[in-house]
């Protein structure tokens, strides 16, 4: 039986919420957000900190059970929404390389 997928996207998205790390590619400075929804090509997450488009990120996602790896990619931020009146930014990248 096929399964009804309305989503144009080329890859279904994963819906999450897990704990990821990040950091600037030229830069030591780790930062924290959570991970919303993950795909084979891109990743959204939400943070406290403003990212602009164009820059490159080294994420993690360590999960709570250790039988599961790490998730460590790099990704480009292709859109940042600020959500409302709270001080939370929803960062949208594309997965350029996974490590």
């Amino acid at each position: 039986m096929p399964i009804d997928y309305e989503e144009k996207r080329d890859f279904i998205r994963m819906n999450t919420e897990h704990v990821l790390q990040y950091r600037k590619t030229s830069s030591n400075e780790v930062q924290q957000g959570i991970c919303c929804n993950l795909s084979a090509t891109g990743i959204m997450f939400t943070t406290e900190q403003e990212i602009s488009p164009g820059t490159e990120l080294a994420v993690t996602i360590t999960p709570q059970n250790s039988v599961v790896s790490p998730f460590d990619a790099t990704i480009t931020v292709v859109r940042t929404q600020t959500n409302g009146m709270s001080s939370q930014y929803t960062i949208a990248g594309r997965i350029t390389s996974i490590r």
